[in-house]
């Protein structure tokens, strides 16, 4: 392969995808490992493709399972995923021109399985490229749709997680759920008041071409529209950090306290927010994953928030005293239902069981947190699920096994009432953040 069919992103793509579908690798970190060596364009395309076919895949695979000759699992290595990207820069990717995605799948097909993998790639694409389908692979369309193995199959989500979202929330909830999910996910920026204000990170960004919009509920949010804001040397220079919409709303849902305990923590937004945003005078960050704490030290010192401690430790390992703690926050491991657009292949992966599994290793987690809680202290506990598995039961269990907890009512920032009820916080998938669930309790005064 020449060195210019190597760089296409459109190649890479299909790499990433089989890494991803085939070898259970996550999306993020592989679209960025090869992202290496491309310009700003082409690293961009890269991502819109794995994401786009991640989000769309059951749609996609609908249509080209209806006019390929063969079962798409029994395609030679790669050659569905050649379909899957071509077919993807077709439906949704204007500019790309139809000819032009058919072309190089084409070419890639004839490289990787030879003249018979390019005449059946080139029938297929030739034959959906001439007419929109009649069940798009888009949102367009979709309004009767009311069943969940069709929105299931037409949003490419667990069939079995949308039945349970119409049940519980409802058929509109969940449409609007799985118009989110399917949409780009946007890069989210916490300005760091140590260096500069929002407003005026918002204006230098803006002169480097890199549009930002300010989210109402963080006084340090802003969301980038346009541009690239990793590549801005204000980045390097500390003036935000990229911190999503969630861990910088989690803090406001804590009373101010002295030190927070941030659990499961790095590589570090929730407890840079508490600390940038007054809830805590200084936090302590703790998280197994040696490589995501380097990253919270690295952001520390780009920063400049000494405030931020951090340690190896396993949370049920915690390495300080029991009852010494007055905040405590357990971001707890989970399904990540609420964060399918960030993280589509979670859709692949999914089961009942799997969520059974994770809901028994929260309650233990939970359980450990507790106990660091001084009398009279606070514990979030939070997860990016949706489901009640992971949220309610785990909290009401925990409840009954702790007679010194009970639930704190939540008194929410300016803008994040309509979350709220009682002790309970949710944020269902929106057209810029993603989904996430809290709980606050309080340990009885001594």
């Amino acid at each position: 392969m020449t060195a210019e069919r190597r760089n296409s992103p459109r190649v890479r793509a299909v790499a990433v995808l089989r890494d991803v579908l085939e070898r259970g690798a996550r999306a993020a970190p592989t679209i960025v490992a090869q992202s290496a060596g491309l310009p700003p364009e082409d690293a961009a395309l890269l991502r819109e493709l794995v994401l786009g076919v991640l989000r769309w895949k059951s749609a996609l695979d609908g249509e080209l399972s209806a006019v390929c000759r063969a079962p798409l699992p029994r395609l030679a290595p790669g050659l569905r995923e050649i379909l899957e990207v071509a077919l993807y820069q077709i439906r949704h990717l204007d500019r790309v021109p139809a000819y032009a995605a058919v072309d190089e799948a084409v070419r890639d097909a004839r490289r990787s399985g030879g003249a018979g993998a390019a005449g059946l790639v080139n029938a297929v694409l030739r034959n959906l490229s001439r007419a929109r389908p009649e069940l798009g692979a888009g949102a367009d369309g979709d309004e009767g749709a009311t069943a969940p193995a069709e929105l299931a199959r037409r949003f490419s989500h667990p069939e079995f997680l949308v039945a349970r979202w119409i049940d519980r929330l409802g058929l509109e909830a969940t449409r609007r759920i799985l118009a989110a999910d399917n949409a780009a996910s946007p890069l989210d920026l916490m300005a760091n008041p140590v260096r500069t204000t929002r407003d005026e990170l918002s204006l230098a960004l803006a002169r480097e071409g890199i549009e930002t919009e300010p989210w109402p509920v963080s006084p340090l949010a802003l969301t980038v529209r346009a541009g690239n804001a990793l590549r801005s040397p204000l980045f390097a220079a500390g003036h935000f950090a990229i911190a999503d919409l969630g861990s910088q709303t989690l803090p406001l849902l804590l009373p101010p306290g002295e030190r927070l305990v941030d659990l499961a923590a790095a590589p570090g937004g929730k407890s840079f927010a508490a600390v940038l945003l007054g809830r805590a005078r200084s936090a302590v960050a703790l998280d197994l994953s040696l490589s995501r704490l380097l990253l919270l030290v690295e952001n520390r010192r780009r920063l400049g928030v000494a405030a931020v401690a951090a340690a190896a430790s396993d949370v049920a390992a915690a390495p300080l005293p029991d009852g010494g703690s007055d905040r405590v926050l357990f971001d707890a491991p989970c399904s990540g239902t609420g964060t399918l657009r960030k993280n589509p292949e979670i859709r692949y992966r999914l089961t009942p069981e799997a969520i059974g599994r994770l809901a028994r290793a929260q309650r233990e987690g939970l359980r450990s947190a507790a106990r660091l809680l001084a009398p009279g202290g606070y514990l979030l506990y939070a997860t990016c699920s949706l489901e009640r598995e992971e949220n309610e039961a785990v909290v009401e269990d925990v409840l009954d096994a702790e007679p010194s907890l009970g639930l704190a009512a939540i008194e929410p920032a300016p803008g994040l009432e309509p979350f709220v009820s009682g002790a309970r916080f949710q944020m269902l998938p929106g057209p810029i953040h993603d989904g996430f669930t809290a709980h606050l309790l309080l340990r009885d005064p001594a």
